[in-house]
């Protein structure tokens, strides 16, 4: 889709939050206006941020045209709820893809990593590029051995695409490895930040 349509779907995806219990929750973590004992959201970078919702600026990442951080943040906490509503499992992936990771490790191209991953995902799956460059993927009724599998078939499809590539990948699930959408994304980021350790392709699960 181009990003004109990825916008006005993204507006009307946060519409829709708005317009439901589930926005409810959403907003109140966004904005910081919450119940006693409630963490604001913890963005993808991992610091604690109130985001404002009437700011449409970085639904769309400019570069490659996929959904943005912003919307990842706030569709996070609504699939999460679904999923928990519905009683199916939800992987969240955080994946970085580079060049020649024992050296100075640059991202590989944007636009052809994001066609590669786009291509290999489900209608039904959401993939984002975070303001940091990495990209996160939520795949809807997906436990953790599925999310490997994803993680592998990108690798491999990357590898058809690039020479020198090097893919390191973080996943946690719910329900397995956290009960809401901020534990979810910690713990992926966790696991994404052990992957980095090593400086060849590698794939990390959440600890249960």
């Amino acid at each position: 889709l181009a990003q004109g349509q990825l916008l006005i779907s993204a507006e009307s995806e946060l519409t829709r939050l708005h317009s439901t219990t589930i926005s409810d929750s959403v907003a109140m973590r966004i904005t910081g206006e919450r119940p006693a004992g409630l963490d604001t959201i913890r963005t993808p970078g991992g610091d604690l941020t109130g985001l404002n919702l009437s700011d449409m600026s970085d639904l769309a990442d400019p570069t490659t045209g996929l959904l943005g951080e912003r919307y990842f943040v706030i569709t996070l906490e609504a699939r999460v709820a679904a999923a928990r509503r519905h009683l199916r499992p939800l992987a969240l992936i955080l994946l970085e893809a580079v060049h020649d990771p024992t050296g100075s490790a640059p991202s590989i191209d944007a636009v052809i990593a994001a066609d590669v991953i786009r291509e290999t995902l489900r209608d039904a799956d959401t993939l984002c590029r975070l303001h940091n460059g990495r990209y996160a993927i939520l795949l809807e009724d997906t436990p953790e051995n599925g999310a490997i599998w994803t993680v592998e078939r990108i690798r491999r499809r990357l590898g058809e695409q690039l020479d020198d590539v090097a893919v390191w990948a973080g996943i946690a699930c719910y329900p397995a490895n956290g009960f809401d959408g901020p534990e979810v994304l910690d713990r992926a980021r966790t696991a994404l930040d052990q992957a980095r350790e090593w400086r060849q392709d590698r794939t990390e699960v959440a600890d249960t």
